[in-house]
Parts: structure tokens; sequence; C-alpha cells
């Protein structure tokens, strides 16, 4: 897809509130940011996110320090892609002894694909919460409930954990039913 000057500065403008938080804000890529990657990553850049494309990322925080590792998005139906793919990054990133290891990872399918104990808690959208579902009816049933895709929540593998956050837009239909957008805050509790 061609460079596209107003694509960047519509997007810099939706994401400018993240500014009054520069150099505290990381970001990985998704299925569509792929679409207008450099638009995307110049956006990001132009607000002082750092974007993390198969790269991690330390952090000092008042927990204590953070690695976080950025995935960049490996198409969902190449399993075998997908698993050498986080294999080859975690071993490039190993875990760091006295850091909580974290990972973005867009797509929630890859979770699986990662070996228990090497990341203490994943973090992934791609799925829009399923679009329909009963959530709202305080049930927890999506579409996606019965399928491969962790669809919103929290999710567990042995010692590892996924966080599947739900998201405001929508995919393919532009409709979502019973499954609201969310903005979530995570407190995370070390023992």
């Amino acid at each position: 897809m061609p460079a596209c000057p107003r694509l960047a500065k519509v997007l810099a403008n939706a994401l400018a509130p993240l500014s009054v938080l520069e150099g505290k804000v990381l970001a990985c890529l998704g299925n569509h940011d792929h679409e207008a990657a450099d638009e995307v990553a110049g956006a990001l850049e132009e607000l002082g996110v750092r974007l993390l494309v198969d790269e991690e990322a330390i952090a000092q925080t008042p927990i204590g320090p953070v690695q976080l590792v950025g995935a960049d998005y490996v198409r969902h139906n190449v399993r075998h892609k997908r698993g050498k793919h986080l294999a080859d990054l975690l071993a490039r990133y190993p875990r760091i002894d006295g850091h909580l290891p974290l990972m973005m990872l867009h797509d929630p399918l890859g979770f699986r694909d990662i070996v228990p104990g090497e990341i203490d808690l994943v973090l992934s959208g791609h799925t829009h919460g399923g679009q329909v579902g009963l959530v709202s009816l305080g049930l927890d049933w999506t579409v996606l409930s019965r399928s491969a895709w962790p669809d919103h929540g929290l999710f567990a593998l042995g010692s590892n954990r996924l966080y599947v956050h739900r998201g405001t837009g929508f995919y393919g239909f532009p409709l979502r039913v019973g499954v609201p957008g969310e903005a979530s805050m995570l407190e995370l509790i070390l023992d």
C-alpha cells in the first residue's frame, strides 16, 4: 500500500491523548497495522510511543524491573511459522532474572505456542471480544467461546497468563452485539 500522509495525521490525532505519556507507552503491530505499517509507525513515533517489532524494552517500575517483549504479527493460519517466530523471539530475548516478563502479542492464538514459564503475562487483542455474545447480560459466552480463539478476558496455560482485551472496534461486519468495547486497567499483584 502506498504511503499516505493523511492517514498518518488521522492516526496521530486519534491517538493524541497518549502524548501526555510520552516515553511511557509501548505498542506492537497487529494484522491491520500491516496494511499501512509505515503510517502507523509514523503516527506512533510522532506521539512518543515506542513501537516494539520483535524487540524488547526494559522498564523500571514501582514493582521492579519489567521486561516487555513486543512480537510482530504473524498470520494465524500458519501455526508452525508463528510458533517458530515466537520461539526464535524468546530465544533472542530470554527471561531475565529479577524482571517481570511480559509480552505484547496481538493474536492470542500464539499464546499456546509459548513454553510455560517463559512469559508471566501476555497481552493480546485481535478478536474484538468475539463481537457477538452475551457478555452484556453477565454471561461469558461469545461466538468464539467454543473455538480455539481466546476471545476476551484472562486465560492460563501452566504458569503463563494471557489477557485478551475486547477492544472497541469490529472486523468484517460492522456490528457488536452483547460484547461491549472495553477500556481496562490491569493491576499486577506479585507474590
